[in-house]
């Protein structure tokens, strides 16, 4: 089956009442982002990000979740399996019930436990479930080695978590289907040495895990965002500079993080659906997977010049067709002679053919992970980027590491890290280290100026 034709399966091209029909589908040939474009679906994260860390836990180890542990009898289970006196066993019991559960929610004493967290009810944990499958494969890489350690139960554990660890519920066995292409090298390689920062301490570990892999998630998603806007010059050694604003600081209209801050996501979040929708039917043309613009035009050029040719016309031919379908006209198109050009004018025809509600509620799964963490309202500013203490201190902690090192240098390590600030920003963030005892001075100056660590 040629390219052409397994494009016009996946939209389920066909004739009916004499005419053609077609069905919009994504994310077949390019699973580039784990978003949806219908409502229900989408993660709107009133549980938090729990239901998605529990469920990207489970995908560690290739598990499912098959039984809600609140449900499960387990403290008498537990209970039936130590021996003591019978006069102690109720206070056995309500000691064990109290250590695994508070306000109907599981302790997350451990990260053992991360595993029987349930997905929110309802529909919403498709989009839960995706976001999960995508920091497995997009930022993890399938690598359950770097967090299955944290896992372990060592001797020096307080008791009950021995106990429950050996008497938890086993979950059931699953096989996971390979579906999204990794994340740009720049997120990658800097979320691998930052997770191993985090597993190296504990007690930080479980406060942090789930901030550290929203952020990571919404760094990724916000930079494929505005790199797919680059098309071919998209540059996939740097982050795109974007500004944030501190929490507890005021803002203006003429500071960064109004300019070049979370307007610039948004404005590209509005091309994003015809984005995915030509990159996926330029894959199936192609017969590549999960390419995104500059590979497809690098693969394109390293094959013989008829193979090119017969591309090209494919791309026109169904650019024809497309527009035939959806939009009754053809009208101004016409056979070119570049890559470049063809899925231009076939993402041109794309946009006329998806309604602006369809891109609108695609685009919506970028706001709901901001507005989970890092995002704030200011007035007539409408939403800007924002780092809360709790967030700065994580940055800090991973930038750091183990070793003090230069003022100067901690602002470039966040950079890397995606989160630019202006000069009124980081005086903000020197005022707050300095209250903190967190800067060892050797002058006045910036680069004598140096930070300490903090786990």
């Amino acid at each position: 089956m040629s390219g052409l034709e397994a494009l016009r399966k996946s939209l389920n091209v066909k004739v009916k009442n004499g005419n053609k029909t077609l069905k919009h589908t994504i994310h077949k040939r390019a699973a580039l982002l784990p978003f949806k474009t219908r409502n229900p679906d989408r993660a709107k994260f009133g549980n938090g990000f729990a239901p998605v860390l529990g469920e990207f836990y489970r995908k560690i180890e290739n598990q499912r979740l098959n039984l809600n542990l609140m449900e499960v009898e387990f403290v008498k289970e537990v209970s039936k399996r130590v021996q003591m006196n019978e006069e102690d066993r109720p206070y056995f019991e309500s000691i064990l019930k109290s250590f695994l559960f508070s306000d109907n929610q599981i302790n997350l004493f451990h990260p053992m436990m991360f595993k029987y967290i349930p997905l929110s009810k309802g529909k919403e944990a498709d989009g839960e479930k995706d976001i999960a499958h995508y920091i497995y494969e997009a930022l993890l890489d399938r690598k359950s080695e770097y967090l299955k350690p944290s896992l372990e139960v060592g001797e020096n554990q307080h008791v009950l978590v021995g106990l429950v660890h050996k008497f938890l519920p086993k979950l059931e066995e699953t096989a996971i289907q390979q579906t999204y292409r990794q994340t740009f090298p720049f997120i990658r390689d800097v979320f691998f040495e930052d997770l191993q920062t985090l597993v190296s301490n504990r007690d930080f570990f479980m406060n942090n895990i789930s901030l550290f892999l929203a952020y990571y998630y919404f760094f990724s998603i916000t930079q494929l965002t505005l790199k797919l806007n680059q098309y071919e010059e998209l540059d996939e050694a740097t982050p795109n500079p974007i500004y944030y604003n501190l929490d507890w600081e005021a803002s203006n209209r003429n500071r960064k993080a109004n300019s070049n801050g979370f307007k610039l996501i948004t404005e590209a979040a509005k091309q994003l659906l015809v984005h995915i929708n030509t990159i996926e039917h330029v894959n199936f043309i192609m017969d590549t997977d999960n390419l995104h613009y500059k590979e497809l035009l690098g693969v394109f050029n390293s094959i013989p010049s008829d193979e090119q040719e017969r591309i090209l016309s494919d791309i026109y031919t169904w650019t024809i067709e497309y527009s035939e379908i959806v939009l009754n006209t053809t009208e101004g198109i016409e056979k070119k002679h570049t890559l470049e050009d063809a899925y231009r004018q076939l993402q041109k025809q794309l946009f006329r053919g998806v309604s602006r509600e369809t891109t609108s509620r695609y685009a919506l799964s970028i706001n709901e992970i901001g507005k989970l963490y890092f995002l704030k309202t200011r007035g007539s500013l409408g939403y800007t980027l924002n780092v809360t203490q709790d967030f700065l201190l994580l940055l800090t902690a991973l930038s750091v590491k183990h070793e003090k090192i230069s003022l100067k240098q901690l602002f470039i390590e966040f950079e890397k890290r995606g989160v630019f600030f202006d000069r009124y920003s980081r005086e903000e963030v020197v005022k707050l280290f300095n209250k903190l005892n967190l800067i060892e001075k050797k002058s006045d100056s910036g680069d004598a100026q140096y930070v300490k660590p903090i786990l």
